[in-house]
């Protein structure tokens, strides 16, 4: 599925040699191996791809101030160096209009108070050639890796391990990439990491454990638009990862998109597996049902172990594999544990 999807989304305009491209403060990128996964595509300059940093916090829960990588900015802004900081970054094609980062947002200031960034990179994201989107996830991260280092000089130090990272598809590898750069990084989490381009490639080029402290992946569309390879400390598999229940339907209505061209709704269906993923996450904020997984596809009890998928997947310090079943609509958690009982691993 992966190859056939990178046939459809790929111009023919493929280079057919390797460069490097260098910007200001953030240094060089090397189209060679292994970074041959974008097509020999060189990132576009940061102008190009226009990253905004949107911060909320309990004082400003709607509307944003806008962060730079100038300390002043930071801060003459709510960003509260007591508090942790939690950055959500989008993936491919991400519309402005697309309210699920907002409503992930929304459900972490209620859960607790910490500054949330929203990592807004459309410009970078909405090609229609997506070796170059690919390409671009690398100048991405390494911008928002300039935000981090100032946000750890405006903590006056040892704030990394206060940062997490929340990022859907391609936004994962952009949180690797970020996680790299600024080590002692404390939590990313990966939400159906993108895998057509990145599915069994060397480390660097893709999300991986040593982006931080603790790297928790949950894939809900392996072998289609998400990674199917174990890529964190703990990985979550969603209804065995690979297709959604409520999402099978989907792919009965594409001829009659196409036909009707209707290109919005064909790309909702098609990726209604890959995009189940940021539902269940926010869910799984402030929902008393906790996302119970096992240590075993067939498992239906613990054994050596269970985990909780989800916002509170620290929680017992699980490594490894997991399985969770979900409900095919919300709420999708199908799992009763009440959050006030201490987790047993």
């Amino acid at each position: 599925m992966n190859e056939s999807i990178s046939k459809l989304v790929i111009n023919c305009f493929i280079k057919d040699s390797y460069s490097n491209v260098c910007y200001n403060n953030i240094g060089c990128f090397k189209t060679s191996s292994p970074f041959s996964n974008s097509f020999y595509f060189e990132p576009q300059p940061p102008a190009e791809i226009d990253v905004k940093y949107m911060l909320f916090t309990r004082r400003n829960p709607v509307r944003p101030q806008i962060l730079t990588t100038d300390a002043g900015v930071v801060r003459s802004t709510n960003f509260d160096a007591n508090n942790d900081t939690k950055f959500i970054i989008h993936g491919y094609k991400h519309s402005d209009s697309n309210p699920w980062t907002f409503n992930m947002k929304d459900a972490i200031l209620e859960r607790e108070d910490v500054n949330v960034i929203l990592v807004n990179w459309v410009k970078g994201a909405q090609k229609t050639n997506y070796a170059q989107v690919v390409a671009n996830t690398r100048v991405v991260g390494a911008l928002l890796a300039l935000l981090m280092k100032t946000l750890d000089n405006v903590a006056e130090g040892n704030y990394f391990r206060r940062m997490h990272l929340i990022g859907h598809s391609l936004g994962a590898h952009v949180a690797g990439y970020a996680g790299e750069r600024s080590p002692g990084t404390g939590r990313i989490t990966g939400l159906d990491v993108a895998g057509t381009l990145f599915e069994g490639l060397d480390p660097v080029v893709r999300l991986d454990p040593n982006d931080a402290e603790f790297v928790d992946v949950i894939h809900t569309n392996g072998h289609g638009f998400g990674m199917k390879s174990s890529v964190g400390h703990v990985d979550f598999y969603v209804n065995g990862g690979q297709n959604q229940p409520g999402c099978e339907n989907k792919y009965l209505t594409m001829f009659s998109e196409i036909i009707h061209h209707q290109f919005g709704v064909l790309e909702k269906s098609i990726a209604c597996s890959h995009t189940r993923v940021y539902a269940l996450f926010t869910e799984s904020i402030n929902s008393k049902c906790q996302f119970l997984s096992y240590p075993c596809l067939t498992c239906t009890t613990c054994g050596t172990g269970c985990a909780v998928m989800g916002y509170d997947a620290p929680q017992g310090n699980p490594r490894g594999d997991y399985f969770v079943n979900t409900n095919s609509n919300p709420p999708f958690c199908s799992e009763y544990l009440q959050r006030n009982e201490k987790f047993k691993p």
